[in-house]
């Protein structure tokens, strides 16, 4: 098999003997080597030109992405990127780097243990997003989440289960949901209007919430679409408030008093 397929299929950076048993020859891998198809980065580690610059760093250092820089490389909603690089080791030795921030596990990695590790390390809500995106792809099944949940050390991740939704549509809308269910408001998810369609979030059966995370309209279509719903709601008497990222993730404090006010402005009394 082509070295450079099995590469690309590995994810660009490879151990000889993961190469081997994915049924790339070691003749093969000499030849892309000198071919410059392939780079020897380190003794038995192989990667692309141009690859994965953090796994490399991980295999090169004998260890394996783990907790929030796995979740990023496996496509999960990490909110934040990590300052450090989160690799795992199953061995007691030491990784001299102070790049990496050092995880002790038993290799390799599944999804739901990345899960549980991220639930330990990072702040609740940065969890919450990486573990309910790893619910709403699939890979992950909440039984499964509540199962290593009942360990005596797992308290940090009973509470992150408590607050997922499987219906969340996109990290901004958990993010929003989480926000306002720690200021006391009752939130409803993917609501669907009649002729509208679904609404990311509706507070206090009341106030909409459309947690939009683009800079513009990348199509006219799109932007035609968007006002029509708009305006229909409008024409309905339901309040729209359209949140960005920056509002979300910056400014959760201001978010909670946007829609306290809205609230107030559209409660039944007024």
């Amino acid at each position: 098999m082509d070295v450079v397929e099995v590469l690309v299929k590995l994810g660009g950076v490879a151990r000889t003997r993961e190469l081997v048993a994915a049924g790339a020859s070691t003749t093969a891998l000499a030849r892309a080597c000198s071919g410059e198809l392939v780079v020897r980065a380190a003794r038995g580690i192989y990667a692309l030109p141009g690859g994965n610059g953090e796994l490399l760093e991980a295999r090169c250092a004998g260890a394996e992405l783990s907790c929030i820089s796995a979740a990023q490389q496996r496509g999960l909603w990490v909110l934040r990127p990590p300052t450090l690089l989160h690799v795992s080791v199953d061995h007691g030795g030491l990784v001299p780097s102070s790049r990496l921030r050092v995880h002790r596990a038993r290799l390799p990695l599944s999804t739901l243990s990345i899960c549980a590790q991220c639930a330990r390390c990072v702040p609740e809500l940065d969890a919450l997003c990486i573990i309910e995106s790893a619910v709403v792809l699939g890979l992950v099944d909440l039984a499964e989440l509540r199962t290593i949940a009942r360990s005596r050390r797992a308290g940090a991740l009973r509470r992150v289960i408590e607050l997922i939704d499987p219906h969340s549509q996109s990290v901004l809308e958990t993010v929003a949901r989480y926000h306002l269910v720690q200021a006391g408001f009752t939130v409803a998810s993917q609501v669907h209007v009649g002729g509208v369609g679904r609404i990311d979030l509706f507070v206090d059966g009341v106030l909409g919430i459309e947690a939009d995370g683009r800079e513009f309209h990348s199509e006219r279509r799109e932007f035609e679409e968007d006002r029509r719903r708009w305006n229909l709601l409008t024409t309905r008497g339901v309040p729209i408030l359209r949140v960005s990222r920056n509002l979300l993730v910056n400014q959760p404090d201001q978010f909670i008093r946007l829609v306290t006010a809205a609230l107030a402005s559209h409660s039944p009394q007024r």
